[in-house]
């Protein structure tokens, strides 16, 4: 073979050589995938709900209708006033409609580390009654615990730390919620969804005493309202006694300064005595 014919071989096999070793060679690497961002710490998403977004107070006007499995529906209007301090949340809630309910009132203080203290006054018989958060209030038929007027109080719960919900339910968190000693809690563990991308809640699973499924919270409706993410629409389910009801906030107003005198015994005792003369009266 002439040196020009062995010199074209090894140009022809060395070029082969390299477009086997293109093809056939490893696969490039492929890019590692970034670790999921960390999720906020737990306390975050429970001082978000407990606080009302970080509210000093707020007076929301609110409609609950319950539903029966017949069909039959009730409805009962209140206003919620809240204060935030670093000493306590003081809730007054009083019933605007319907006018035969109207003399109902319930005053309550969350104080850390210790159980929730909650007043109702009989104007006929001028008694002071103190309330727990596990003490049923009858609102149209329905029974509701203290505690769920109150928005379930999570600060008074041991929680575990947040973490990314199974099942497919994309981007929600789920804090499990088991309650803290001596509380009187009418629902001794929660379990908590939260959407990850505010920390607004979604949904919560309420257990009773001997661990069964009570009833379910689901956050229906969460808007922005003068700042705060505001939860505006709520529906409860209550399987045990075929119930739903439905939570509705009407009007809500933030931060108005509301004075410490609306949150008093004297306060309670005398707005309650007023709408029981007006009912005698009418």
């Amino acid at each position: 073979m002439s040196r020009c014919a062995r010199l074209i071989l090894i140009f022809v096999l060395a070029s082969l050589g390299a477009c086997a070793n293109h093809i056939a060679g490893p696969a490039p690497a492929s890019p590692t995938p970034s670790p999921a961002a960390a999720l906020p710490d737990a306390a975050l998403f429970i001082k978000r709900m407990a606080t009302q977004d970080g509210s000093q107070d707020s007076t929301a006007e609110m409609r609950l209708v319950v539903e029966r499995e017949d069909g039959h529906r009730d409805q009962l209007d209140f206003r919620l006033q809240r204060k935030y301090t670093p000493e306590q949340t003081a809730t007054l809630l009083t019933v605007t409609a319907p006018r035969e309910e109207s003399e109902k009132a319930l005053l309550a203080f969350e104080r850390p580390d210790q159980a929730t203290d909650a007043l109702s006054y009989l104007a006929g018989l001028k008694r002071l009654t103190h309330l727990n958060s596990s003490s049923l209030l009858d609102f149209r038929g329905a029974k509701v615990s203290v505690q769920e007027l109150l928005g379930l109080e999570l600060n008074q719960y041991h929680h575990t730390p947040a973490e990314r919900a199974d099942g497919g339910e994309a981007g929600l968190v789920k804090i499990e919620f088991t309650e803290k000693f001596d509380r009187h809690l009418a629902f001794p563990r929660l379990t908590g969804f939260f959407r990850e991308s505010d920390q607004t809640p979604a949904r919560f699973e309420l257990y009773n005493s001997r661990g069964q499924l009570a009833k379910t919270i689901q956050i229906a409706e969460v808007k922005e309202l003068q700042g705060h993410h505001t939860i505006t629409r709520v529906v409860i389910e209550d399987p045990s006694k075929n119930l739903k009801m439905t939570l509705d906030t009407l009007r809500m107003k933030y931060d108005q300064g509301l004075p410490d005198a609306i949150f008093t015994e004297g306060h309670l005792i005398k707005s309650v005595t007023e709408a029981s003369r007006k009912l005698i009266q009418s």
